[in-house]
């Protein structure tokens, strides 16, 4: 059965799938300064991977719930991504993922040093998103 609908409307097409297999499948790594990070929503649906070698511990914060969602076009509650935070500290200093508003870190949010944290980021309705560690 073929695929119908109009992008317009958010109805599914070929188009919006295959946009959505090569967006879901492209990596674009981020090396994130020694500083602490707040994230951008582009870059966390997008880029998926952040590579961080700090000096002392430092926070990574996600963009606003009401950024993520309004990023997020034509998406609806359970809409998804993940990103992953590779720290390269080489002993002691850890990454944090703290919350941006309307935003709800479940789990483990310290990224200790010469490790690796994989987040999922659920929106949980029109105003929230949940970031759930791996």
């Amino acid at each position: 059965m073929p695929l119908v609908g109009n992008t317009t409307s958010g109805a599914l097409t070929r188009t919006r799938i295959a946009d959505y297999i090569a967006a879901s499948e492209s990596v674009t790594a981020v090396a994130v300064t020694d500083a602490n990070r707040v994230a951008t929503s582009a870059e966390l649906v997008l880029s998926k991977l952040f590579t961080q070698t700090p000096t002392a511990s430092r926070t990574f914060t996600t963009p606003t719930a009401a950024d993520l969602i309004s990023y997020l076009t034509d998406e609806v509650v359970g809409t998804s991504f993940e990103f992953t935070i590779v720290n390269l500290a080489p002993a002691t200093y850890t990454v944090t993922v703290t919350a941006g508003t309307g935003v709800t870190v479940v789990g483990v949010a310290a990224v200790a040093a010469v490790t690796s944290g994989t987040f999922i980021g659920v929106v949980t309705s029109t105003s929230a998103v949940s970031i759930y560690r791996k």
